[in-house]
């Protein structure tokens, strides 16, 4: 699990550093200098744009750059007129706190922006009054407001008043360039090495969601300082992951198990992929301990299934694991509103299968020219006598020579016994002597040449 965000850790402090879209950051920073004479006549903003183009990043911006505290609310958990106007209108008072309780005054320039997300994302009965309670809100609020939307329409349609009420600003989609110069930024404060063509792939397959963007970085960056074009392949094409990400969104949402198997059924990915995808899914979208334990269970069962398909090659059985890691996990749901994920993160599997596979290589490299050697099988190499062969080539040069020179190791094949990189000077080192050996001994008709030995281990 990663330790810090990096989404919050490189969010813009100030308005200067917003990215791709210095329009609406001069639009929103001359609103709040309106507020310095008085409260205007305009007393909110309407952030409107897709998700990751910097939308909450720069109303906490705008808050620091004119010296406001900000309550950040969040509209999808409080769904009703009454939690509105408990959390958003004292907030909106004329007068207003700092968070230690410290009286400030506005009439001296202090004041507490409401920053409401996710503004239009009220639906069903459950949210009787919420729209009108944000108008109301506005109306007579006597501090500075930003609602946030993806969808400004929906908000209108249930709020018309917003149109009169609030100045629309809108965010755009980043460019690719804007998008590469911030993860490149990025790079550099974190002491990593990545190309600037992985750098290019990531941007593009963000298709100008930044958020999207670092997340992907910081997955790919993720116990390592150096970024190889494998690594990028592991992250797939954002293209592909947004119509899935449609999938997922449709598939926990969805209210019968038919609705969560059918969300699913035009996806390009095996059961196997799916379940990983679904897996990594399970904790943001089941944030209650209860139902995550219940969505796991239906998951397990899933993979149970999975195994006997791979064992029997009997592929019924993707059927019955289909139904319970859609259906079975969507209706795990037992708490509390959904949250709303607008990404799913790509599994951490796949980073994992991808990074391992030079070393997997070369495991099955060795084990495969050892097993000859020592007269015994893959599982006893593997278990018993692998991990004990890489501790005694790491304090044995000379056996590890005679070993590369006999059984044929190239330079992975070493790397990986010694645990370093295949350009380390140590691996670099024993390659040569035994290029030195090769060259220096005589073959079997006396000439000098490559030599390979077979036999056991008793000389050392």
């Amino acid at each position: 699990m990663m330790q810090d965000e990096w989404t919050e850790k490189y969010r813009p402090k100030s308005l200067s550093q917003i990215i791709g879209n210095e329009a609406a950051a001069n639009a929103m920073r001359r609103w709040g200098e309106s507020w310095k004479s008085g409260v205007p006549r305009i007393k909110a903003l309407t952030l409107q744009g897709e998700p990751g183009t910097g939308k909450t990043s720069a109303a906490l911006a705008l808050a620091s750059d004119m010296g406001w505290d900000a309550i950040e609310m969040n509209a999808s958990d409080h769904r009703n007129a009454a939690s509105i106007k408990k959390v958003a209108g004292l907030g909106s008072a004329g007068q207003t706190f700092s968070p230690t309780g410290e009286f400030l005054s506005s009439n001296q320039g202090h004041r507490k922006l409401v920053i409401l997300d996710e503004a239009d994302n009220l639906f069903g009965r459950e949210d009787y009054g919420g729209a009108k309670a944000i108008v109301e809100t506005i109306r007579e609020s006597g501090q500075p407001i930003i609602l946030i939307v993806n969808d400004y329409y929906e908000l209108t349609r249930k709020a018309s008043a917003v149109k009169t009420l609030t100045e629309k600003i809108t965010f755009r989609s980043l460019e690719q360039r804007s998008v590469v110069k911030a993860l490149a930024s990025i790079a550099h404060q974190e002491h990593v090495t990545i190309s600037e063509d992985i750098l290019d792939q990531i941007a593009k397959n963000s298709g100008g969601d930044m958020r999207a963007a670092v997340n992907d970085l910081q997955m790919m960056v993720e116990g390592k300082m150096v970024i190889g074009a494998e690594d990028a392949l592991a992250m797939g094409k954002r293209n592909q992951k947004k119509e899935l990400d449609e999938s997922l969104r449709a598939m926990f949402g969805a209210g019968t198990a038919r609705e969560a198997r059918d969300a699913t059924l035009d996806l390009d990915e095996t059961p196997d992929d799916l379940e990983k995808w679904i897996e990594e899914a399970i904790p943001p979208e089941m944030p209650h301990p209860e139902d995550m334990a219940e969505a796991f269970d239906a998951l397990s069962r899933s993979d149970i299934y999975l195994g006997r398909t791979r064992r029997h090659q009997y592929y019924g059985f993707w059927s019955y694991a289909k139904e319970l890691m859609t259906g079975g996990v969507a209706l795990s749901r037992r708490h509390g509103p959904r949250p709303n994920v607008y990404n799913y993160r790509f599994p951490g599997y796949f980073i994992l299968l991808s990074r391992s596979k030079g070393p997997r290589a070369a495991r099955e490299s060795i084990t495969s020219k050892m097993v000859e050697f020592l007269h015994t099988s893959k599982r006893e190499m593997n278990e018993s006598m692998l991990p004990y062969l890489s501790i005694l080539a790491k304090n044995d040069s000379q056996l590890l020579v005679k070993l590369s020179r006999d059984l044929a190791f190239d330079e992975g094949d070493i790397a990986f016994l010694l645990g370093e990189e295949p350009d380390s000077d140590r691996v670099q080192m024993i390659v040569s002597q035994v290029q030195g050996d090769e060259t220096s001994k005589p073959n079997a008709k006396g000439d000098a040449g490559p030599s390979r030995r077979r036999g056991g281990l008793g000389e050392f």
